[in-house]
């Protein structure tokens, strides 16, 4: 990079406000925090439950983050992107969004208890509908703290959200497990205990201070009405992580392989969670300067070149876990679990160009009708799918799921690079 241009980059990067830069650290602490703990509940449940417990708990986390983007409507980034815009109706938005999450994962749960058996005849697993029941108390509890911290990362109260998500996401998995003596009561526990933690945080939602402007201001429907056409996009970038554990455990019932693409795909997710932290913090942020007076034409310059950073950035901890994929593997889950690593070795490759989509998404749902996001993450979703369908002809059924998402990251990352900056020169509305 030229000197000229790395001056530039650094200046850019100065202008930064203090604010924000404090904000998206103490956001990414918590949030590795978060990961630390699945991380340790990973090596916790391989040591408890064996091989099959521990495929067992990839299946059920596969299902709570397949399953939540549907459940949740599109209410988490619609809170991001409105709750912002608020200022008289702020808690009333936030609580009325916290209702709807309730009514459908009380209807969802019922449903799915009734239909457990067949469930889990389908997923192979061995505890039937307890089983499934012990996964789908688990997503509702994921799902109503998911809607309430969303409305106070959209509030920018970073503080509360933060303690929210340290306690909903992290402490309570990890006292849950101690507190119970089987992986079923477990999930159980831990979904009971995230839910209360999702029901006292909207009621920490604070009022926003008024202003002279008279702008009409968002309603439930219209989070709904955004949320509808933002959901199959929500639903499809979680399933970009869970479809190839899905995948090889169908077609490899009963198998290992499917715990050890599930940790692959955890240990990708880690890696992104760098960047994916930027949404909370920007969003809210970029919502209210791009459509209020007082922009700063600075702040496109950054947002431009945010996407490159990213995945210049992500090249370092992607090397590092390649290199040291035995030692990682044996270290968290043990040395039985040899054949995890060169499925993790492909599938951690992918981790590159996603950084690139995780630092264009603020920028994107900002700016763009909801329906560019949602056709180019159910795009790269059908791009998994076919590439694993193909695959599988030749390769085993994992090496063909890693092969799938590194296809599908690649393409998601470079499209959102180019449809953030095709947003940014777009006049404000």
């Amino acid at each position: 990079m030229p000197a000229r241009e790395r001056l530039r980059l650094r200046t850019l990067l100065r202008s930064v406000p203090a604010a924000v830069r404090r904000d998206y650290v103490t956001t990414l602490v918590v949030q590795w925090f978060v990961l630390g703990v699945g991380l340790l509940l990973f090596h916790l449940v391989a040591q408890r439950g064996s091989v099959s417990g521990f495929a067992y708990y990839q299946i059920a986390r596969g299902t709570v983050s397949t399953l939540q983007p549907v459940l949740l409507l599109g209410l988490g980034v619609g809170l991001h992107r409105y709750l912002p815009r608020t200022e008289h109706t702020t808690r009333r938005l936030a609580r009325h969004a916290l209702a709807v999450e309730a009514v459908l994962v009380t209807v969802v749960g019922l449903a799915g208890v009734a239909a457990g058996a067949d469930i889990a005849g389908l997923l192979g697993l061995p505890g039937g509908r307890t089983a499934v029941t012990a996964a789908l108390i688990m997503l509702a509890g994921n799902c109503l703290c998911t809607v309430s911290l969303a409305a106070l990362r959209g509030n920018q109260q970073v503080i509360d959200s933060n303690l929210v998500m340290g306690l909903g996401f992290g402490l309570i998995p990890l006292v849950a497990f101690f507190g119970a003596d089987r992986i079923e009561d477990f999930l159980i526990i831990q979904g009971a205990g995230t839910a209360l933690v999702g029901v006292w945080a909207t009621w920490v939602v604070r009022r926003q201070p008024t202003t002279t402007e008279k702008t009409p201001e968002p309603d439930v429907k219209t989070l709904i009405s955004y949320g509808v056409r933002r959901m199959p996009g929500e639903f499809a970038l979680p399933t970009l992580y869970t479809f190839p554990t899905f995948a090889v455990a169908v077609l490899m019932p009963g198998s290992a392989e499917a715990g050890y693409v599930g940790f692959t795909t955890s240990a990708v997710t880690l890696i992104c969670s760098v960047f994916a932290m930027l949404t909370p913090v920007l969003m809210p942020r970029l919502s209210r300067l791009f459509h209020r007076a007082g922009e700063d034409g600075g702040v496109r310059q950054l947002l431009t070149v945010l996407p490159l950073l990213a995945a210049l950035l992500a090249v370092l901890p992607t090397g590092v876990i390649w290199l040291f994929a035995p030692a990682l593997v044996h270290g968290f889950l043990g040395p039985e679990f040899d054949d995890a690593v060169p499925v993790l070795r492909l599938g951690v490759l992918a981790a590159i160009p996603l950084a690139m989509f995780y630092a264009a998404r603020p920028t994107m749902d900002t700016l763009l009708d909801p329906k560019f996001m949602s056709r180019l993450l159910l795009a790269c979703l059908v791009l998994e799918i076919l590439v694993t369908a193909i695959g599988v002809r030749f390769l085993s059924a994992d090496y063909a799921a890693m092969l799938a998402l590194a296809a599908a990251g690649t393409a998601l990352g470079l499209d959102a690079l180019g449809l953030a900056a095709y947003a940014l020169r777009q006049p404000r509305r």
